[in-house]
């Protein structure tokens, strides 16, 4: 699959069209020997009715400019991309031979300058893959599948709560003979959620909830360890309050690394580097910690899997996020426990890293012994109108820059889109907190001076962040309302990511007390610079971002013209008890309808959610939502839309508008349906405005 490099569309249903077809490139992995780096190239969405999105895998030489080339049309992606120890092969999953069936792996050998290939499909004795991991030594993989069901056919087929089938087992391949196994001594009534493999690859670290599904990710953690072969009792290693962020890694050192929330207990806070020695007890004295009190560690690689180093040291990166910055450290940890920062990598200036696209290794050159640290990842950026594609960076180990590669030219027709002004911003909330954000301008922002109308556009999560990337897609609509002669401005507020604990976890005194504020401040500070007309507002947003403009409308009443809500809670009460995570929902909320005792911290008597104060609400709503969202049940636009028809201003009853998109979750899927969502969000724009 190769994106179309074709001019700028006339009309906004092409243009929307035309987002929604592009493709959007991702998991960047690197060989082990630092040559090569793997990436996929995929359509953002499917056509209506096929199994999944399709993708092309991309293959480049890491210090030649331009050298990317398509390795493989693959199919339908499932998870990453991975390269095999011995640098002739790249493991991954597709369902190219069972379309709409996840989980098969397949193995690739690509040549050095060879043309496109044919993978070949791994026999896994017909188990579906949830996720692997290679060993270090080769011989390996490691893999969760759930575990065959035990009903019959006939047996009623109804969902009991609690019931524990097809939980994930940890099976492991061997690549000489073929032969698939599960590995023994793991507990079967607890659901495997994550592995990763011992520096000698001789064990397995593994991490158990009580059950499957999201619901269960706020439970408490149990981490063991277990060998492969000979003795297969495992080893109790930690006890977590809570699951943590992404992979766990076991370094060379004999640290196990893992991403906690800076309280561990709290659901909602800044992703902190807790690195402790695996024969000690988990935040006892031999527990380092790094990152999370004014700057998030939101990712974490194994930079040296295996014991190569002779040393033994353990070398992590870190992705580090800083208010609208990003940057790459490098931490080595060595036998005697010790941890240390020693050096960044690489940091963004004026771009960003794509949803945490990246990955590192330390390279030791076979001929001079020389050792540098390698960087690969996706960057865009808005500032310099650059779409994404795929780099490498390698520095000394001082951290001194020694060569910076594009690889790839992807995305071309965004390169020669109308140039969209982008900018960081910076102002103080009412209380004095200092906060960030990013304004895209019209593109004939300069031969037309404002105020401009204006739309607000808000982040999702609420642990996320805007920072400067340039890639639109069906819920992110900066770049198509600044396209479509609006003044965007989205802020970057409490309870998000890049400022640390204080700032994360302010989410936690709920909705509404400190977010919103800090949001409709942008707009009060751009208003006063004589950037946004106060008279042309709109306010926008997907998931918790839609949360938030629901919020705001209920707040303010008459203040924004028109709100694009899609996939928004409304009825906090209501999301703990139908959403899929409501230890979650009622951090965010402040309340669970089952214990009384945890309410607003700020105001007891304030109402919890926007459905309780939709009257004399003036605003035009457009509501969207996936009939099948789990993340966001439909009820709740489906209920904001009955209380605005009922109980708004004459114009918020008029405006009132709720559209429900068959078959989507949370995250749309089907290429019409997201570029509906992109030019019904404009046309309503333009109507309201």
């Amino acid at each position: 699959m190769a994106t179309p490099d074709l001019s700028f569309p006339s009309n906004l249903s092409d243009l929307a069209a035309r987002i929604c077809s592009s493709g959007k490139i991702r998991e960047i992995r690197i060989s082990h020997d630092g040559s090569h780096v793997v990436y996929q190239d995929q359509y953002q969405y499917k056509a209506t009715g096929a199994p999944g999105t399709e993708a092309d895998l991309w293959v480049a030489r890491t210090d030649e400019p331009g050298s990317a080339r398509v390795l493989a049309k693959a199919g339908c992606f499932h998870g990453s991309t991975v390269f095999h120890p011995d640098g002739k092969r790249i493991v991954f999953l597709s369902d190219r031979e069972t379309p709409g069936k996840a989980g098969r792996m397949f193995t690739l050998e690509y040549g050095v300058d060879g043309p496109e290939t044919q993978p070949t499909m791994l026999d896994t004795g017909g188990r579906v893959v949830q996720g692997f991991d290679i060993s270090p030594d080769g011989r390996y993989i490691a893999f969760l599948s759930p575990a065959e069901s035990t009903k019959s056919k006939d047996a009623i087929d109804a969902k009991v709560y609690s019931e524990k089938t097809g939980l994930s087992r940890i099976m492991l391949y061997e690549f000489a003979t073929g032969e698939t196994r599960a590995v023994e001594g793991v507990r079967s009534d607890l659901q495997v959620e994550s592995l990763t493999w011992s520096p000698d690859s001789q064990q397995i670290l593994y991490r158990m909830r009580q059950n499957k599904g999201v619901e269960w990710s706020e439970m408490p953690i149990v981490c063991e360890r277990v060998g492969i072969c000979g003795d297969a009792t495992p080893i109790p290693v930690a006890t977590y309050p809570r699951s943590p962020a992404g992979q766990s890694v076991w370094t060379a050192s004999g640290h196990i690394a893992d991403l906690h929330n800076f309280v561990p207990t709290n659901t909602l806070d800044a992703r902190t580097l807790f690195m402790t020695p695996i024969d000690k007890p988990f935040l006892g004295d031999a527990t380092t910690r790094l990152y999370g009190d004014i700057e998030d560690g939101v990712r974490i690689v194994n930079m040296e899997p295996g014991n190569s180093n002779q040393d033994g040291d353990g070398f992590i990166a870190v992705e580090v996020c800083n208010d609208l910055d990003t940057h790459m450290d490098v931490i080595i940890c060595s036998r005697d426990g010790a941890v240390r920062k020693s050096v960044r990598m690489f940091e963004t200036k004026d771009d960003a890293v794509w949803f945490s696209a990246w990955d590192a290794k330390r390279i030791v050159d076979r001929g001079s012994g020389e050792v540098s640290y390698l960087f690969a990842t996706i960057l865009s950026s808005a500032i310099r109108h650059e779409p994404l594609n795929a780099y490498t960076i390698r520095v000394d180990t001082s951290g001194r820059l020694i060569k910076r590669v594009k690889l790839s030219s992807h995305l071309q027709w965004l390169a020669d889109a109308p140039k969209l002004h982008t900018e960081n911003v910076f102002w103080k909330a009412k209380d004095g907190t200092q906060l960030s954000g990013v304004v895209r301008y019209p593109p004939d922002y300069t031969s037309k001076h404002g105020p401009f109308p204006t739309v607000l556009f808000l982040h999702g999560g609420p642990y996320r962040r805007m920072i400067p990337d340039y890639m639109p897609y069906f819920c992110n609509w900066r770049e198509i309302f600044a396209w479509s002669g609006y003044l965007v401005v989205s802020p970057n507020y409490r309870g998000g990511q890049g400022r640390g604990h204080e700032f994360a976890s302010a989410g936690a005194l709920g909705v509404g007390v400190l977010d919103w504020a800090d949001c409709d401040s942008m707009v009060d500070e751009l208003v006063g610079r004589g950037l946004v007309d106060a008279e042309m507002l709109g306010v926008a947003g997907w998931s918790h971002g839609a949360s938030l403009a629901a919020w705001g409308v209920t707040e303010t009443k008459t203040k924004y013209k028109a709100a694009i809500i899609g996939a928004g809670a409304t009825n906090w009460e209501g999301m703990v008890m139908e959403s899929g995570s409501p230890e979650l929902e009622a951090a965010i909320g402040g309340q669970s309808p089952w214990n009384s005792s945890t309410t607003f911290v700020a105001n007891s008597q304030r109402p919890t959610s926007p459905i309780h104060s939709v009257g004399g609400v003036t605003t035009a709503c457009l509501l969207m939502h996936g009939e099948r969202d789990e993340r966001v049940p439909l009820g709740q636009s489906i209920g904001f839309w009955r209380g605005l028809r009922r109980c708004a201003a004459e114009r918020g009853k008029e405006g009132a508008e709720l559209v429900v998109y068959p078959r989507e979750p949370h995250g749309f899927v089907e290429r019409k349906h997201a570029a509906d969502v992109m030019s019904r969000s404009v046309e309503f724009l333009h109507k309201w405005l």
